[in-house]
């Protein structure tokens, strides 16, 4: 992204009534305190916003409210930002909500920021060294740690153009924390209609950007609108980037239908969930506590009540404090649009021991988790490798517990949030490895899925020419039969397509065979073979029918096809449309016949046919289409003549045409 245009913000943090605001509007000339409650009270209630103009940047600022019963709306406004602007009282030194807030800044990623020790005019000199050694001891242990200190007044404006300075060298040198990547997704932290325009929503964009004439969809609800346009600090715009403070007017959804806590993103972009698995950051400062326990999730904008377990074994069940574990989140009510690598904060329902009822937070792992016990080592080695973050290890993971199923690729995309081109080229490495196979519908499965289903099929394979050693090969649609319900025909098709092409199996049109298969007689078979073709050479064209033929050997009506199957393969019979079974010959004879009275007349009608063929309508009809099939002849209205591509052929080869 252009330095020029990092799309950074910039948040309030501190203890209600320290001064956020008053500092805010001494660096912006905007007052974020808009609601008339506000003004009587003194306090911020809702977030406020305003733009910095700093240097050639533009800088987005949020306040959030410093009062402890508002620390979910500071939640709210703390997501989106990338950057901390920590307020401390010199008269009153670190309070409550400073570190409630400072430990929330540190859960949800936010590792860059100032200090800004305000109201300097009021403080006596040694009251405020002893403020700023104060917020200097408690930001030390956090990634805050080193932060610039600065002393200011909102009243005099004493430090105000050094903090002015300390921030645009802040803004020049800080990483974007908020995604970059991924589907857009804009988590509303206010709603309300405009005359004129109708529904607007305002948050912080983050993952990809809209446009102006997008279609969006309102998570969880699933109602779709159209944007309208789009507004940064009053400034329209035709596409929000990420990173951007954005207001947007939706098109098509009523502004009662908007609420904070949903999100806005392309329709059908996300999967909504009610079950995640995180690894857990538990505060110091919170007791311990038996899991599964009752919290507040706070995600986004988004707050809900949840349950909380620790993944552990089953003696390892306490969420103890300051420790880091893996977790599973199942929320109660809507579910919530997350991604892997977006930050929570879980609340309690009674103080901790620094006086706030934040316990902790952390980072989503999996949207999706399987079914598999929380004492599952499985399920804590899988956890470990999607902590990392690497997109090849943590598709290898999804698609390995997806086993015999596999996993369709827009699932993998909507689970874990990858760009298009990143999750292809992650996906292509893994199947240059062999650790991973598509198929043709682009389902994915492991290299061992892949290797376990060869296995089955080989052995089914197997089995089958043991049991049906006549037969030259296994209908394909059995063999994939054979395999588990959950095999879908596509997976099947791409391990019988594997096998095929490293000449494990071999498929000939509709069945398949082991490489070193022959069909075999035994004995009895032999034996019985050798009469049943004199009978068709005895029968001539007039051969018996099958199920009587059968009878009269005593043979089953199945064993009996494949006899004459095998004789068929052995060029002995001729099998015709009808099920009848005739001697080559002396359908070698009859072809003979046919092609002269052709060859010589141009023409045969259907009587003229039977005639030649001198045998019922049982056989003549079969006869004849035989001939159709074999493209020896063609039907023209009543009348058969040969085929131009036939005229000349060698009579004794065109029934294996």
């Amino acid at each position: 992204m252009d330095r020029a245009e990092p799309n950074l913000v910039l948040g309030t943090a501190g203890h209600i009534d320290h001064g956020k605001t008053a500092l805010i509007r001494a660096l912006t000339g905007v007052d974020t305190d808009r609601l008339p409650e506000e003004k009587v009270r003194g306090i911020t209630i809702e977030l406020g916003f305003a733009p910095l103009e700093i240097g050639h940047q533009r800088v987005g600022i949020v306040d959030v409210p410093g009062h402890e019963g508002l620390v979910r709306t500071m939640v709210a406004g703390a997501t989106g930002i990338d950057l901390v602007l920590l307020v401390v009282a010199a008269d009153e030194g670190v309070m409550p909500q400073t570190r409630e807030h400072v430990a929330i800044c540190e859960l949800l990623g936010v590792t860059r920021g100032i200090v800004a020790l305000t109201k300097i005019d009021i403080a006596e000199e040694d009251v405020a060294e002893l403020a700023r050694e104060e917020v200097s001891d408690l930001i030390e242990e956090t990634e805050l740690a080193g932060a610039p200190i600065i002393p200011v007044s909102s009243v005099t404006g004493e430090g105000i153009e050094e903090l002015r300075e300390s921030l645009k060298n802040l803004i020049e040198e800080a990483p974007t924390r908020t995604t970059r990547s991924g589907p857009p997704r804009l988590s509303v932290d206010r709603s309300f209609a405009a005359r004129g325009f109708g529904s607007i929503v305002t948050g912080t964009l983050v993952g990809g950007s809209f446009s102006v004439g997008d279609e969006v969809e309102i998570f969880p609800a699933g109602r779709t609108g159209r944007v309208r346009g789009i507004q940064n600090h009053g400034v329209d715009a035709e596409h929000g980037a990420p990173g951007m403070r954005c207001a947007i007017n939706v098109q098509g959804i009523e502004v009662s239908q908007l609420e904070r806590g949903c999100v806005v993103s392309h329709p059908e972009a996300l999967i909504p969930t009610c079950t995640a698995d995180v690894k857990l950051w538990w505060l110091s400062a919170a007791r311990p506590t038996e899991s599964p326990t009752s919290i507040e999730f706070l995600a986004g904008t988004a707050e809900r009540r949840a349950q909380i377990a620790r993944i552990s074994a089953p003696d390892e069940n306490q969420l103890l404090p300051g420790e880091v574990s893996f977790a599973r989140i199942h929320i109660e009510g809507d579910p919530i649009p997350l991604l892997p690598g977006d930050r929570f904060i879980v609340r309690g329902f009674a103080r901790t021991e620094t006086g706030g009822t934040t316990l902790g937070g952390g980072i989503v792992l999996d949207i999706a988790p399987p079914h598999r016990r929380r004492s599952d080592p499985r399920l804590k080695a899988d956890l470990e490798i999607l902590a990392r973050g690497e997109p090849i290890q943590d598709l290898g993971v999804r698609i390995e517990r997806a086993g015999l199923t596999g996993m369709e690729q827009q699932i993998l995309q909507l689970e874990t949030g990858l760009e298009r081109d990143v999750l292809q080229t992650a996906l292509e490495q893994l199947r240059d490895a062999g650790t991973a196979a598509a198929t043709r519908s682009h389902r994915w499965l492991s290299g061992d899925a892949v290797r376990d289903l060869e296995r089955r099929l080989l052995d089914i394979l197997r089995a089958y020419h043991e049991a049906e050693p006549l037969r030259p090969g296994m209908p394909t649609a059995s063999l994939r039969g054979g395999l588990p319900d959950n095999v879908t025909r596509d997976v099947a098709e791409l391990v019988i397509d594997g096998l095929s092409h490293s000449e494990s199996l071999v498929v000939e049109g509709n069945a398949a065979r082991l490489p070193d298969h022959q069909p075999t007689l035994g004995a009895e078979d032999e034996a019985l073979v050798e009469r049943l073709g004199e009978e068709a050479r005895e029968a001539g064209l007039e051969p018996p029918g099958l199920r009587d033929w059968a009878d009269r050997h005593d043979v089953p009506h199945e064993h009996f096809l494949d006899l004459l199957a095998h004789l068929e393969r052995e060029r002995v019979l001729v099998r015709s449309p009808g099920d009848l079974w005739f001697h080559r010959s002396s359908v070698d004879t009859l072809r003979t016949r046919v092609i002269a009275h052709l060859t010589e007349h141009g023409e045969l009608n259907t009587q003229d046919y039977k005639a030649l063929i001198g045998t019922t309508r049982r056989t003549a009809m079969p006869l004849m289409e035989l001939f159709d099939t074999e493209h020896l002849t063609v039907r023209r209205d009543e009348v058969r003549v040969l085929r131009k591509a036939s005229t000349g052929s060698d009579p004794s080869t065109l029934s294996d045409q």
